[in-house]
Order: C-alpha cells, then structure tokens, then sequence
C-alpha cells in the first residue's frame, strides 16, 4: 500500500489530480484488473489513473490477489489463492450484472494476473464479461482458452512480445507460469492453439473471439519497448487497452473476430 499510494503521488506529480472514478451504481462499465505478481499494482494504478482523464465513466478497480509486496514466489505458486480469488471475481461479476445488467463489465489482467483473470471466465456464464484484455500473460502458451473465451460477449485481447525474454523466458521456464507448467509464456510467443483443438472450416468458433496483438516498433512511442513493465506504460494503455473497454452502442452491431472491438490502433 505505501509503494502504491507513493506511485499515486507521482502519477499525481506527472498528471495533476486524479478524477474521483464513479461509484458502482453510478459507472457506465465496470473494469477489474488484476495485476501481475509481487504486489507493486502498476499496471492497474496506471490504467485508474489514464481512464480517469479519458474514460471518467468506467469504474477502475484493482483486484489485489496478491500476498504483499516482494511475495512473488508465492503468489506465482499459490494456486489455491488464484482459485480462491476467480471464485470470488465470478461472484462479484454475477451480482453486478444481476443488479445493473445494462453496465458492460470488463477484466484486464497483467502477467500473473491473467491466471485469475482467466479462471475467473471459466467460472462465469457464456457472454457475461464484455470484454478481457491480458498484457504480457504468465500462462503457458498452449493453455486452452474455450473455456474462457465462452464468457465472453465481444473480444478476448492479448499483447504479446517476443522481447519479454527475461521474465516470460527464462524466468517462466525455471519457476514456471501463473498454471504450473515449466515453459515459455504465452506472453513471449502468443497462445498456441493445443494439438487438434483449432477447428476447421468456416464455421463458428471461441477463437473468432481471441484477437492477439504482437508488440511493434510504433508502440516505443508509448513508452512500451518490448519489455515486461512497458505495456503498464499510461501512455500504451491509453493509446492501446482504453479503446477497448468502450462502452458498447446499441447500435453498435460489430461481426465476432473484427480484431479489437473496433480500436483503430489495432489495425495501424
């Protein structure tokens, strides 16, 4: 908390005060982030602090999963604190979309985070989550995400790099990912489909539902070069995640698989 509330201070420093988000029953989306391991919540002050300037009807709220600050062996290895906490988000989603079933509701996840992130959406019914976005994801690169992608109602979006080498690479292989498998991460190489899962033809699919986004050279001028903290850049989060957690029109009617649920920064 000290370590957080000294990253407001400077946020406040860079960006003058921080709008007041709405309350619950006042928000127009509701966005929970879980960020990565070892308690900092950069990532997640980070995008309360953007959406605040250019997103001041969503309600920005930082699920804080972790052990503590400097705990993070712990947090990547507790997989009963990743179960407990997704049982927890999936009740929570419930209940709000119970109450105010009008107000999208949306799940950002930060390395580590995108375990609870994603086991939250396996928990939750189909198309109850608008949207979910994993940045740099610490969950090996075949994990199955049917599961996951069947809450969701518009896109499942992952940035990915093949620069995150010291954490994503190494570091997953030696200690593992956020579910336990000695591997590369998704988050270095994006997810790759597991033997015999992708389905054939044209038809419908969970995975028109997933649109990766690899890292590009254009996405240095945001602060974010490739590394593993440079997507919790405000800058790469107001450019690149903010778009996406827009509230949707009603007439907004937008084909499954567009890529991005409409953010013209995917697309350049």
């Amino acid at each position: 908390m000290i370590l957080t509330t000294a990253l407001r201070g400077l946020f406040r420093f860079a960006f003058g005060p921080t709008p007041e988000p709405p309350a619950r029953s006042q928000a127009s989306a509701l966005v929970l982030v879980a960020d990565g391991i070892g308690g900092l919540d950069l990532c997640g002050v980070s995008l309360q602090v953007m959406a605040g300037r250019v997103a001041r009807g969503h309600r920005v709220e930082v699920v804080r999963w972790c052990h503590g600050f400097g705990r993070w062996h712990k947090d990547l290895t507790n997989t009963a604190n990743v179960e407990a906490w997704a049982i927890r988000l999936a009740d929570q989603i419930q209940a709000f979309r119970a109450e105010r079933p009008e107000v999208p509701v949306y799940l950002v996840g930060k390395s580590g985070g995108t375990g609870v992130v994603v086991r939250t959406l396996e928990r939750l019914p189909a198309g109850v989550v608008q949207g979910a976005v994993l940045l740099a994801p610490a969950l090996s690169r075949h994990y199955d995400l049917d599961s996951a992608l069947a809450a969701v109602d518009g896109m499942l979006t992952v940035f990915w790099s093949p620069f995150d080498l010291f954490l994503l690479g190494a570091g997953t292989l030696i200690f593992g990912t956020i579910d336990r498998v000695h591997s590369v991460s998704a988050g270095l190489t994006g997810f790759r489909w597991p033997r015999g899962s992708k389905p054939a033809g044209n038809g419908p699919s969970p995975h028109d539902r997933l649109c990766q986004v690899r890292w590009r050279w254009r996405m240095a001028a945001t602060g974010y070069l490739g590394g593993h903290l440079g997507c919790d850049s405000p800058f790469f989060l107001k450019k690149y995640v903010i778009p996406l957690l827009a509230v949707p029109q009603p007439n907004e009617n937008a084909p499954i698989g567009s890529g991005g649920q409409g953010d013209p920064a995917l697309s350049r």
